[in-house]
This record gives C-alpha cells, sequence and structure tokens, in this order.
C-alpha cells in the first residue's frame, strides 16, 4: 500500500497527472466566482478525481504491461489531430455545430456504423450537454459566427428544478 520509488518508476504518467492536475487547480481556483459555483469548479472537480485515480492507481499492484510494439500510434494521432482540429474551429462553428460536426467523424473512425447511431448521438450529445452547461451551469458555451444555439427554445425552470 506504500507508493515507493519502483512504483512511480515502473507508473511515471501517473504522476505527471498528479502534477498537471495540482497545476490545474491552482489555476481555477484564482477563476473568480463571486460565491457561486463559478468557470473553475469544473477543472478542480475533474482535476481532483484525477488526482484520486492516479494515487489508486500508483498503489495497486498489477502486473499487466503495456507492450508498445501492440499499439497503434497512428490511430492515437490521428484522434489527436481530429480534436485539435475541433479545438481550433471552436470559435468559427461554435460548440453545438462543431460538437455536431465532430462527433460523427470520430464515431465513425471508432467503429460505430449505425448510421441511426451516428446520427442520434451527434445531435442529442450536443443539445443535451448545452442545456446542461449553458442553461443549468450557467457556463458560456462557444457559438461561433453564426450563433446557432440561439434558436434552441429556452427550458422552462420547472423542468430544471
Amino acid at each position: 500500500m506504500i507508493i515507493n520509488r519502483d512504483k512511480i518508476r515502473s507508473n511515471p504518467l501517473a504522476l505527471v497527472f498528479i502534477v498537471i492536475s495540482i497545476a490545474v487547480i491552482l489555476f481555477a481556483s484564482r477563476f473568480p466566482d463571486n460565491g457561486q459555483v463559478g468557470p473553475g469548479f469544473f477543472p478542480i472537480i475533474i482535476s481532483a478525481g484525477i488526482i484520486v485515480f492516479a494515487i489508486v492507481d500508483l498503489i495497486v499492484d498489477d502486473d499487466t504491461e503495456l507492450e508498445m510494439i501492440d499499439f497503434d500510434f497512428k490511430s492515437a494521432a490521428l484522434v489527436f489531430v481530429l480534436l485539435l482540429l475541433y479545438l481550433g474551429l471552436m470559435p468559427v462553428l461554435g460548440f453545438l455545430i462543431g460538437t455536431m460536426v465532430f462527433l460523427p467523424i470520430v464515431l465513425y473512425y471508432s467503429g460505430i456504423r449505425s448510421k441511426i447511431t451516428i446520427i442520434s448521438i451527434s445531435i442529442c450529445l450536443p443539445v443535451a450537454l448545452f442545456y446542461i452547461f449553458s442553461r443549468f451551469f450557467l457556463v458560456r458555451l462557444p457559438e461561433g459566427i453564426i450563433p446557432f444555439s440561439r434558436l434552441l427554445p429556452t427550458l422552462p425552470i420547472g423542468v430544471i428544478l
């Protein structure tokens, strides 16, 4: 149960995650919150979770090792490039349209071939996330050049409570 140097040497990525998460918590705690749930809340919660899981990963003694020969770096690189493209186009397309364009590509690349599944996830998930974050948590999401998100109906207060 003790974390020793051998465990850290065998899993240095867990230590990297802990250090980055601590930095995120430090920076996110400086965001203004006006006594309410502010923009730093989610980064702090997610970073705390990453720290907990990284510590558990260091404590748990597992004998499984990933063979680097079997790992497909091309697939990971392609998904990373797609993610960078998605983030780069977010200010232009906005969250709603950008996510609706990004999700079908990633879902198809991930092996999902059902058109109904791809279409339903690509439409329903961004809309649900938009309502959860922008209407319930009051987090502003990028709208893009043409703010399509303003065309969505507002939810009545009774639905949220």
